[in-house]
């Protein structure tokens, strides 16, 4: 008996040991490092730092004076040489390829994918639920002896829609030579508080109203994206043509030039009309180089737009436009166009599925007024025996059958925060649905101004084609009085400037004209020159 009383002593002595070993193991656990891959790593190790560079060493060849420089950039952009490949393409192409490849719109279709992935997380709420467990147990005994234990259970637990759950299970001890088993079913249901498939069904509607929020904030950005590979496309039109204006303007200021040295040669004309035709050739070059960038942005810009594979942003490629602007006097029915925005726009939509979910939020608030009450019934029925076996065989035996029923409640003591939250809730549909009338006063604000933008345009074209005939005729008169020797070549540059000017604003008006009907058809929730578009949300069955 000493000894095991000895024995017994020793081994809890032993588990003391390990338990206090434990505790003073984790008080001493220091800040755990930050392990990082070896790529971030590096990256890391780059924060603290600002790195600098030299242009100059980044040139792949010599750099060179101005000096150098003059001659062979006026002769390269006033006669730029055709070295690269030049691909012409319309409006409908670049709608295609921006709704096919464009990487934004790619960005905005995952969104649907992540909400339809929280719907089908709420849709799977009431799943069943296996669980098991197992249990070793020693407990030593004063008389130096021991019990050992070992206890199983495995079972279904099954949510219920009306705010409840069953479980199933199979309970199994083995002790002291006996086992005991069992089988019970328990039921539990809330009576007020979260009671009813109504209020357990709500967190799914949530979800799905969620998701149609989210695919209509979707379609609303992918209406944007395309709308801006029309202006795009449009910015581009025009650029190219300006820069043909500049060109134009440059050869004939390089005319001036020449007319003005043969009268000067000719003796008609004073040699000041030579360096007033050459300050007017230099200015004209700081034009077309502008308008040179200018083109090269664009393209840049409506590469990106595009994103396709065979024409990179940093391709060395020429993009023509061929689509050329088509514009016609129209009298538009602003009313008609309201309320065709009020009903395609998506940020109405939106609003009406937010609406949904406040109602949804007020009922919830509602319901956790009440007090929680849940009722309770369990049946099990047990049997022991020698042998695991044998236990099971009694489990059926009606003498060892148990029932119980009960009832659980709480009641909060003044209620004050779901108070709270139902008058939280509340304000918020009132915010939304304030929100929606100032939804609806910006979107006919919107329309109305995109008719009127619309309409202007249509003004500024027909003032820009009077515009160019009469600064035509302008400067072809300024060129005879020059031959006459009563015009200097600074007048005649002028007349040309004012001819210029004249064919970019009606560049600028066509070009705005088809820019407003994009905007006019954006702010109705439509797009232009498209068929029906259907959106497809992201493939997330690959990951």
């Amino acid at each position: 008996m000493s000894k095991s009383m000895d024995r017994s002593r020793r081994i809890a002595r032993i588990g003391w040991g390990v338990v206090v070993f434990l505790v003073l193991g984790l008080a001493g656990c220091g800040t755990p490092e930050v392990e990082r891959e070896p790529a971030l790593t590096a990256l890391a190790a780059k924060l603290d730092r600002i790195e600098t560079v030299r242009l100059e060493e980044q040139s792949k060849s010599e750099p060179v004076t101005i000096e150098q420089a003059t001659e062979k950039v006026a002769k390269e952009v006033a006669e730029p040489n055709q070295t690269f490949p030049a691909v012409e393409i319309t409006l409908d192409q670049v709608r295609a390829a921006a709704l096919a490849n464009n990487l934004d719109l790619k960005v905005e279709l995952i969104d649907p994918s992540i909400a339809q992935a929280d719907l089908d997380v709420e849709r799977a709420k009431f799943e069943s639920v296996f669980f098991g467990s197992t249990r070793y147990g020693r407990s030593d005994q004063v008389d130096g002896g021991a019990v050992s234990s070992r206890s199983y259970e495995a079972g279904v637990t099954t949510p219920l829609h009306t705010g409840g759950e069953i479980v199933a299970s199979v309970p199994v001890v083995d002790s002291d030579g006996v086992s005991r088993a069992a089988a019970s079913v328990s039921v539990v249901q809330s009576l007020l508080q979260g009671a009813g498939t109504r209020m357990n069904l709500y967190s799914i509607q949530l979800a799905a109203y969620n998701k149609d929020s989210v695919d209509a904030y979707t379609k609303l950005r992918a209406i944007s994206v395309l709308s801006n590979a029309d202006i795009a496309y449009w910015y581009l039109y025009s650029a190219r043509k300006q820069l043909e204006v500049s060109r134009e303007q440059y050869k004939l200021a390089q005319d001036q030039l020449e007319n003005a040295r043969n009268k000067v040669e000719a003796g008609s004309a004073a040699k000041i009309e030579i360096v007033r035709a050459e300050a007017g050739l230099a200015s004209r070059l700081d034009t077309m180089i502008s308008a040179e960038t200018a083109v090269r942005d664009y393209e840049r810009t409506l590469k990106r737009i595009m994103n396709r594979p065979d024409m990179p942003i940093n391709a060395k490629i020429d993009l023509i436009p061929m689509t050329n602007p088509d514009p016609k006097g129209m009298e538009l029915d602003q009313e008609t166009l309201v309320a065709a925005a009020l009903e395609n726009r998506m940020e109405m939509a939106a609003l009406e599925f937010s609406l949904a979910r406040n109602e949804i939020s007020v009922a919830l608030a509602k319901n956790n007024l009440l007090p929680t009450l849940e009722a309770d019934y369990t049946f099990a029925a047990g049997g022991r025996a020698g042998t695991t076996g044998r236990a099971f065989d009694n489990v059926l035996d009606e003498t060892l059958a148990d029932h119980s029923v009960g009832l659980t409640g709480s009641i909060p003591l003044g209620n004050r925060a779901a108070q709270a939250r139902l008058r939280q809730a509340r304000l918020a549909r009132v915010q939304t649905q304030i929100s929606r009338d100032v939804q609806e006063q910006e979107i006919r604000q919107e329309v109305y101004d995109a008719v009127d933008g619309l309409e202007q345009n249509w003004r500024r074209i027909i003032a820009a084609e009077q515009g160019v005939v009469r600064a035509l005729r302008s400067y072809k008169v300024e060129q005879s009085q020059f031959q006459l020797g009563q015009r200097t070549s600074t007048e005649v540059l002028d007349a040309a400037s004012s001819l210029a000017e004249a064919q970019v604003r009606r560049i600028d008006a066509f070009v705005s004209y088809e820019i407003a009907q994009v905007v006019l058809a954006r702010a109705t929730g439509t797009l232009l020159g498209y068929g029906q578009i259907r959106l497809e949300p992201y493939d997330s069955s690959n990951l």
